[in-house]
């Protein structure tokens, strides 16, 4: 006949993993896991066979907040990150998450909000900033098109034409 644990000893090893769960949450997000991060989804969506994703309309954009674990009294332990997030509110998918850290999301905030009153002061308004380093953005020649009607192009890096 098999013996069953008597109930403190069962008692007792739960307590300790919620306990190790509540310590090891904090310590894991204070180490590293308070960064940004960007995460896409396109396994439910259509890619084209130039690797573009086409999200639907029927999208919406939400921020979000949250915690990262509990306290060993059973408090929620508040995330100081938001989430910006891109979803499909009738499949009950999410295509996008950006979580960021509270710095890079008031940057943000005020850069639209910058954008948005200029857009609605002069609707002419177009900012375009300077994303990429120009010496990295490939220039080339037009060679012609191939059948499908894509352009053929002869590719030069400008770091290469500089060596020139």
């Amino acid at each position: 006949m098999k013996s069953f644990p008597k109930p403190a000893l069962v008692t007792f090893v739960v307590l300790c993993l919620l306990l190790t769960a509540a310590v090891a949450a904090p310590l894991t997000a204070t180490t590293g896991g308070r960064g940004n991060s960007y995460y896409l989804f396109t396994k439910a969506l259509h890619v084209d066979e130039s690797g573009v994703v086409k999200i639907p309309s029927r999208f919406k954009w939400s921020v979000e907040t949250s915690f990262s674990g509990v306290d060993t009294n059973g408090k929620d332990l508040p995330d100081s990150r938001v989430m910006l997030r891109l979803y499909d509110p009738d499949h009950n998918f999410t295509a996008i998450t950006a979580q960021m850290d509270l710095a890079t999301a008031a940057k943000l905030h005020h850069e639209l909000g910058n954008i948005i009153v200029k857009k609605l002061e002069n609707p002419r308004y177009v900012h375009r900033p300077q994303l990429y380093d120009p010496k990295h953005i490939p220039t080339g020649r037009f060679k012609g098109v191939d059948k499908n009607g894509m352009a053929i192009i002869e590719l030069e890096h400008a770091s290469s034409k500089q060596a020139k």
